[in-house]
Parts: C-alpha cells; sequence; structure tokens
C-alpha cells in the first residue's frame, strides 16, 4: 500500500550517521546473537525446562514465520522503491512479509517476560518489540504490515505456548510428532521448489530454490537439533541449575561463544564447497546440497549447544 511505502519515505528523512547507527542497534535485538544469549540464558542459567519451553516458542514460530515468507512472497521495500535505501544489506534477504526480526524478538522477549514475571521485563519487552519494529522500517527493508503481522504473531505464540505449557507437560511423544510436522514441511517445500523454481531477472533456478528454502531448512535445523540435544541431555547429561554468578557468568559466555563459533565456522567451510551466492543455472543439485549445508549448521549450533556443551559443566564443576 503507498501509505507504506511514504512511512519509510518519512522515517529516511531523518537519517544521519547517528540514526542509522541507532537503529541498527535496536535491530540487533531481532537477530540470533541476542536470541541465542536470552535461551542461552534461560536454558544454561536460570532454569533449563523454562529454556526447553521458550526454545520451542521461538523455533516453531520462526518456522512458521519461514512458510508465510515463502507462500507471500513479498519483495523488500528498497526494491520495490528504488528511492528507498537499504541501510542494512546484511539483514536483508529473502523475502520481507512477515518481519522475522520483530516476530523474532516478540517471541522471545514476550516469552521470557511471561515467564520471569517481572513488570520491568515486560515494559523492557514492549519498548524492545516496537523499536525492533521502527528499525525495520527505518532501516528500509520492511513495510508496516510486515512488521505488525510480525509482532502480532510472536506474541501470540508466545502467549499460546505459555498458556498451554501452564496446563499441559510435554514427553517424548510431543517432541516425536514435532519431528515429524517439521520434517513433513520441508519435503513438501522441498518438492514444491525443486519443480516450481524459475530463474528470474537477478537470480538462477538454482537461487530462487536456493532462497526459497534456506530459512526453512534452518529452521528445521534448528527444531531437529533441538529435540535431539533435549534428548541427549536428559539422557545423558542431566545438569542442574544453580545460583552461583561467576560460574554462571561462565556457562554463558562460553555457551553463547561455542554456539557462535560453529555458526561461523561450518558456514566458511560449507561455502568452500557451495556458496549459494553463486548457484549457476540448473544447478539445482548444488542448491540441494547448500539446503542440506544450512540444515547441518543450524542441527549442530543447536544440537551442541543444548545437548553436548552442558557436559562441561559437570566435567570442570562450572
Amino acid at each position: 500500500m503507498a501509505f507504506e511505502l511514504d512511512l519509510i519515505h518519512w522515517l529516511q528523512t531523518f537519517r544521519s550517521t547517528f540514526m542509522d547507527l541507532f537503529f541498527q542497534f535496536w535491530t540487533l535485538f531481532g537477530e540470533e546473537l541476542i536470541i541465542i544469549g536470552i535461551m542461552g540464558f534461560l536454558y544454561w542459567c536460570y532454569d533449563k525446562k523454562i529454556g526447553e519451553k521458550v526454545g520451542i516458542a521461538v523455533f516453531i514460530s520462526f518456522v512458521i514465520n519461514s512458510v508465510i515468507k515463502v507462500l507471500v512472497a513479498r519483495p523488500r521495500p528498497f526494491l520495490a522503491d528504488d528511492t528507498i535505501v537499504n541501510v542494512r544489506p546484511q539483514t536483508s534477504g529473502g523475502y520481507s512479509f512477515p518481519s522475522g526480526h520483530t516476530q523474532g524478538a516478540a517471541t522471545v522477549f514476550t516469552s521470557f517476560a511471561l515467564w520471569m514475571k517481572k513488570q520491568w521485563i515486560t515494559i523492557a519487552t514492549i519498548i524492545i518489540i516496537i523499536m525492533v519494529a521502527i528499525s525495520r522500517m527505518y532501516l528500509g527493508v520492511h513495510y508496516f504490515s510486515d512488521v505488525v503481522v510480525g509482532a502480532v504473531l510472536g506474541i501470540a505464540i508466545s502467549i499460546g505456548f505459555f498458556l498451554y505449557f501452564k496446563k499441559a507437560t510435554f514427553d517424548q511423544k510431543f517432541y516425536t510428532k514435532l519431528l515429524y510436522i517439521a520434517l513433513g514441511i520441508f519435503l513438501v517445500s522441498y518438492v514444491y521448489f525443486l519443480f516450481t523454481a524459475k530463474a528470474d531477472g537477478t537470480s538462477t533456478n538454482a537461487a530462487v530454490m536456493y532462497n526459497n528454502l534456506e530459512g526453512i531448512s534452518k529452521m528445521l535445523g534448528t527444531i531437529v537439533g533441538f529435540i535431539f540435544g533435549v534428548t541427549f541431555e536428559k539422557k545423558k547429561v542431566q545438569f542442574t541449575n544453580h545460583k552461583v554468578v561467576w560460574k554462571n557468568i561462565i556457562r554463558f559466555v562460553v555457551g553463547v561463544a561455542i554456539v557462535m563459533l560453529i555458526r561461523i565456522a561450518l558456514k566458511e567451510v560449507f561455502s568452500l564447497i557451495v556458496n549459494p551466492e553463486e548457484l549457476s543455472e540448473g544447478a539445482l543439485i548444488s542448491s540441494t546440497v547448500a539446503v542440506i549445508f544450512d540444515f547441518v549448521r543450524y542441527f549442530s549450533m543447536v544440537f551442541v549447544g543444548i545437548g553436548v556443551y552442558p557436559l562441561l559443566f559437570k566435567s570442570t564443576n562450572i
């Protein structure tokens, strides 16, 4: 709608070096590092059962976001109007609707606020969601409707799972069903885009296929990694939370560092084999391999963080 472009134009009239940095700071609250940090704190340091519940809400929210994105396939604002500046190109891949940053921030921070039950956290959550939403429009990568729907979905999913887990318990059967649903979504998506992906004005058919499956494969990797990680932890680790501040600081810092190192290192290694940015026309096998690599990368991040890393808690007494 025209008013959405007008709103972005109006926000970008305030552009300056300071304002660019200011809104890029706020958009960080919807990015992986912050979300990993919040979930890591809950799981490693505060209460692993709450961490599990928040993890389910966050990962399912991301899958829903990824599926909606490829179904709607709405181009970014800066692609629809070349007078709009893409201020943060590194977070503007894929489609526009709904906003993944806004939905991610809304899910993780709303879940965090609901379980922590602190007024100041609730107030901070409201501010963060609003500022992330505004930042995505200011940066030229989302429309007003993108961020509104993203926020509503994130909040609704958080509240829904919070109420569900207040009344119901979840066991291995729950995880098994979740695993089958996630795999089903991926397989249907893969087959569909394998046969329907066509080259457009800027991308080959292999690149289009990869772009459509990238988000879904990453989120499937997180869910499968989460399920296997939780199962491994319960059977082989069974760590306990404690309130020793300095030990929790070590748990948190080392844990986030390990997860992010896996994310960065595997991306570099896999790109040497198949670079998603250099997929030629008809290279559907290479595109499939790139999608599998994304799955493996995100699976490894979550599985190690949830299941394997806590082994160090016992061996090092932290």
